[in-house]
C-alpha cells in the first residue's frame, strides 16, 4: 500500500482546505518545489499533486510550478484540479507525470472520458469525490445525483484503471477515515482504488493496511503530515 503526500496548491503555496471549504484554508510552505523535496527526502515515492486554484475554476492556474516539481523530484508525482482538456493533459504527461487525475470533467463529459482513456489508457485517473451517499465535482461545489458505488460502475465500465476515493465530509479534518464505507468501495469495484481523507494518525494506516483487498492501491494523506500528527517515514513502514 502506497503513502502518498499530498501538495495542493493555492495562490502558488502549499495549503489544506478544511472539508474542501475555501473559506477554510491553511498555509504550510511557500515554497511547493521544497515542500515535495522533503517528502521524498523521507522516503515518498509517489507525490499527488492537485491545483486547488484550477479545481475552484476550472482552468489551471499553477501550471510551470507543478511541472517545475516533477521536474524536480525523481518520486512518481500524479497531477489533478482543474484539467479540462487534452492539451492540459499533453502538457503535465510531457512534464514527466506518471498520470493525471480529472474530476468534474469525467463526469460532464462521459464521450470524451471515453476518448480520453482510449487515448492515454492508465495514465487517467478519475476522482470520485463524495459527501455522504452522493458524489460531488467543480471542486467539491456542486452535488451530482450519483452515489460513489454507481459513479465507480461507470468508470469500470469505461476502461479506467485506477480512482481516488476522497470522503470530501473527513477531508482536512483529522477525524480519521470512514473504514466501513471505503471497505463498501472497494468491494463495488476490482480497479484500483487510492483512498483520501481524514487520516490522523499511524493507527489509521494500520487500519487500512488490515483491509484484505489487492485494490486498495494508497493512501493520500496531508494534514496530518503537515501538522506532525503522522510521521512519513512511520506511515510507510506501517504500510509495508
Amino acid at each position: 500500500m502506497l503513502i502518498i503526500p499530498a501538495i495542493d496548491i493555492l495562490k502558488g503555496k502549499v495549503a489544506r482546505l478544511y472539508q474542501g471549504d475555501f473559506n477554510k484554508e491553511k498555509f504550510y510552505s511557500d515554497d511547493p518545489c521544497e515542500t515535495a523535496l522533503t517528502w521524498q527526502k523521507k522516503g515518498a515515492n509517489f507525490l499527488h499533486i492537485v491545483d486547488l486554484d484550477g479545481a475552484k475554476s476550472g482552468q489551471i492556474k499553477n501550471k510551470d510550478l507543478i511541472a517545475d516539481i516533477i521536474k524536480n523530484v525523481n518520486a512518481a508525482c500524479e497531477v489533478g484540479g482543474g484539467l479540462r482538456s487534452e492539451k492540459d493533459i499533453e502538457y503535465f504527461l510531457e512534464a514527466g507525470a506518471m498520470r493525471v487525475v480529472l474530476g468534474t470533467k469525467a463526469f460532464e463529459d462521459i464521450d470524451y472520458l471515453k476518448k480520453l482513456v482510449s487515448r492515454f489508457k492508465e495514465k487517467i485517473v478519475v476522482s470520485i469525490d463524495f459527501a455522504g451517499e452522493k458524489v460531488v465535482k467543480k471542486g467539491w461545489q456542486e452535488e451530482t445525483d450519483m452515489s460513489p458505488e454507481d459513479a465507480i460502475g461507470r468508470m469500470q465500465e469505461i476502461g479506467v484503471m485506477t480512482i481516488v476515493a476522497t470522503d470530501t465530509s473527513l477531508d482536512g479534518t483529522l477525524e480519521g477515515p470512514n473504514i466501513q464505507r471505503l471497505k463498501k468501495i472497494l468491494a463495488s469495484t476490482s480497479i484500483s482504488v487510492i483512498a483520501s481523507g481524514g487520516i490522523s494518525g499511524l493507527d489509521d494506516i494500520k487500519q487500512l493496511k488490515e483491509i484484505e483487498t489487492e485494490n486498495l492501491e494508497g493512501v493520500i494523506i496531508g494534514r496530518a503530515l503537515y501538522e506532525g500528527k503522522i510521521d512519513l517515514e512511520a506511515a510507510i513502514g506501517a504500510a509495508k
